[in-house]
């Protein structure tokens, strides 16, 4: 029998941190809920002015149901597990590390089997007026034709002057899928880092994925930050990223840009055929 999970708060095992005087960061487990359950638990509350984000956890058999919200859009980022997506007709099969973007307007079913669990991360995107009149430009409309599930690792791969030879930075959702949203991966192994930039033309999120483990420094502040993790990069600060020998860097990056101009920004990234572009 599907039953409601009550919605997380506070808790002793996952706790908000601010790390290095104010990179605040929040750790989270991928725990199954009970049968038959999904839970939610809300992460960073109020971090990001009009973002929220939700890490869901079902256990089969299990159904969720989200009707579509004008005023939100969604992305979901499958971790773990496995289960299925329906909408409009149309069924997915739901595994680890996978984008997931439905049309606005379409219903979403997520179904879990009895014995299985599922677990994601679920973004909610505040759409303001500007944000509504974009999405009838053509960009927006031929990317939001179809439903969008990929796994990470069939994503474009681009280049950045600030980071190695060796790492592989990959883009999950470029822009004009959701209105001033972007989302990447970046993975490496140490010693490596990610070269101090800043960007103040966007908030960040930074998620830890699997055996993700390194610093992160902002304004001369160090933190670390480890696998299943949302860190939120302060606003305009000078930042980057070190790893460690015998350790992994694999985040992903969440792009929220303040104005849809700020989307230039994502220039310096070039498909790996073009020659990267250093910030200005």
């Amino acid at each position: 029998m599907y039953r409601f999970g009550s919605v997380l708060g506070a808790l002793s095992l996952t706790a908000t941190l601010t790390l290095a005087q104010k990179i605040p960061q929040q750790k989270f487990l991928l725990t199954a809920p009970q049968p038959g359950t999904v839970v939610f638990e809300e992460l960073m509350s109020g971090e990001i002015p009009g973002v929220a984000v939700h890490r869901v956890s079902l256990r089969g058999p299990a159904k969720h149901v989200e009707i579509s919200d004008p005023d939100h859009d969604v992305i979901l980022l499958i971790l773990e597990g496995k289960g299925t997506l329906e909408t409009n007709g149309q069924k997915f099969d739901l595994g680890d590390d996978k984008i997931v973007h439905v049309p606005l307007g379409w219903t979403r079913t997520l179904r879990v089997a009895n014995g299985e669990a599922l677990h994601l991360v679920r973004i909610w995107k505040e759409l303001t007026a500007e944000d509504k009149a974009e999405l009838s430009g053509a960009a927006y409309q031929a990317n939001n034709a179809a439903p969008y599930v990929k796994k990470f690792r069939e994503t474009q791969r681009y280049g950045e002057a600030i980071k190695s030879a060796k790492t592989v930075s990959r883009t999950l959702l470029a822009e004009n899928h959701v209105p001033r949203v972007a989302i990447g991966t970046v993975e490496t192994t140490g010693p490596d880092r990610v070269g101090a930039h800043r960007h103040p033309m966007l908030e960040q999120f930074f998620l830890g994925l699997k055996s993700h483990d390194v610093t992160v420094i902002a304004d001369g502040r160090r933190a670390p930050h480890v696998e299943y993790s949302l860190l939120h990069i302060p606003l305009g600060s000078m930042h980057g990223v070190e790893v460690l020998e015998g350790k992994k860097l694999y985040y992903m990056w969440m792009d929220f840009f303040t104005s849809k101009a700020g989307q230039e920004w994502l220039k310096t990234h070039k498909p790996e055929t073009e020659k990267p572009i250093a910030p200005k």
